[in-house]
């Protein structure tokens, strides 16, 4: 599980609406990474996108549903993919004038990639970190 938390110095419509729309997440999240509805607006429970991850010379694209969608408090993802076992709970709450947003992420890695299930889990828990301090910094300076 990868757990991080951050506050926002922003309204929390403003933070929920970006970090729940996916065609944002290449300005802010530090990997190389491309994501698009693949259903029609609005978007909500169901909703489906697709995302192009690229790590060095190595690229996958993976899909994924809405399983939750309450605005502006509670978002989840749910990979669809083989190669996309995971669920991702985003949680947003007022703090003052900002937000505070929880994000938890579930790996499920089946089989052989277990062996290496601990070591990818830090390396992209250490990437949603950092993409959490970009979003933040982005944000607050107007940027997003």
């Amino acid at each position: 599980m990868i757990h991080h938390a951050i506050t926002i110095n922003r309204p929390i419509e403003d933070v929920f609406a970006v970090l729940t729309d996916v065609e944002k997440t290449e300005r802010w999240f530090p990997l190389k990474v491309r994501e698009w509805w693949t259903s029609e607006p609005p978007h909500g429970v169901g909703s489906t996108r697709r995302a192009r991850v690229t790590i060095g010379w190595f690229t996958t694209e993976n899909d994924a549903v809405a399983t939750a969608y309450e605005p502006p408090t509670l978002a989840v993802m749910r990979g669809t993919s083989a190669n996309a076992p995971f669920e991702a709970t985003l949680r947003f709450e007022p703090v003052g004038a900002g937000t505070r947003v929880d994000v938890t992420i579930e790996l499920s890695l089946p089989g052989p990639a277990r062996l290496v299930g601990g070591t990818f889990a830090r390396w992209y828990g250490g990437s949603w970190e950092r993409g959490l301090a970009r979003l933040k910094a982005m944000m607050e300076a107007g940027d997003l």
